[in-house]
């Protein structure tokens, strides 16, 4: 039968793992719903400096 805690207490992780796991952890990734709260903002920032008249003529 197999002893599950002799077996556990023998096991090293792969060092290709860990630096993957830190490199992907220690990324700042944007994700999609960054990404669009990056554009709406920049959207609006642009309207805002519009002319009034300019401002209605676009769909929303």
């Amino acid at each position: 039968m197999i002893n599950f805690e002799e077996e556990l207490s023998r096991f090293a992780p792969i060092p290709e793992v860990s630096q993957a796991e830190e490199a992907i952890y220690n990324n700042d990734l944007r994700d999609i719903s960054d990404i669009v709260s990056q554009i709406t903002s920049e959207i609006k920032d642009a309207h805002s400096g519009m002319q009034p008249s300019m401002a209605g003529r676009i769909r929303r």
